[in-house]
């Protein structure tokens, strides 16, 4: 189970965070200043998600302490502030991602298998949802035992959707998460990939729920 240490000085926000990322699967460890934070990351630790306006050390500052020590934990900043040059002074210090408040779980749980992803951490090798197997490591899809071929965005959709069960994305988070070198992705191609996968999945199509108003996701009920 991968840990995500969360340093947030917001009591009520943290307590959101750790309910949301401990039902997506991950282990979490809280800290309410960047002092308190620094002194838990450890080997353990996969992913800090970092406010940047703290009391006494800011985030940036740690983050920036961290990166000159070696440390190499990806780094998502939680901030209210998302003009460029505090875009600019994240990327600087060390980040990873910035994600500007207010944000949904949603969005935030589609960064953070995205930002895992391209460090190489997984949550395990291979994760299921009822009869439905991603095999994370070989990239591969297999229903009732077998391999069922799917495109590469069909792929990364149901790896995303399969990673964080139970919770619901809006096409413009699946392209946010998804389509981030492709501006002008719209709406309908979501639409036209979702069907797509429904059709693979055959009689499991029910596995694949969606919600007008809310978005898609994955849910298995026995």
């Amino acid at each position: 189970m991968l840990e995500i240490l969360i340093i947030e000085d917001d009591a009520d926000l943290r307590e959101i965070l750790t309910f949301s990322l401990e039902r997506a699967g991950y282990k979490t460890l809280e800290a309410g200043s960047a002092e308190d934070g620094r002194e838990m990351v450890s080997d353990r630790t996969k992913l800090i998600l970092l406010d940047v306006m703290l009391p006494g050390m800011s985030g940036y500052e740690l983050a920036k302490e961290l990166r000159d020590e070696g440390c190499k934990v990806p780094i998502i900043f939680l901030t209210a502030r998302s003009s460029e040059e505090d875009l600019l002074s994240g990327f600087a210090s060390g980040g990873d991602d910035y994600v500007a408040k207010p944000f949904s779980t949603a969005e935030l749980l589609a960064r953070i298998a995205a930002v895992l992803k391209r460090s190489g951490s997984r949550q395990g090798d291979t994760v299921s949802c009822g009869p439905l197997r991603l095999d994370l490591e070989a990239e591969k899809v297999f229903l009732d035992g077998k391999e069922i071929l799917f495109s590469r965005k069909e792929y990364e959709i149901l790896a995303l959707l399969i990673q964080n069960q139970g919770s619901l994305f809006t096409r413009s988070q699946i392209i946010k998460a998804l389509w981030q070198d492709a501006p002008f992705v719209i709406d309908r191609t979501v639409d036209v990939h979702i069907a797509h996968i429904r059709s693979k999945l055959d009689s499991h199509k029910g596995l694949l729920i969606s919600r007008v108003g809310f978005g898609y996701g994955l849910k298995y009920e026995a």
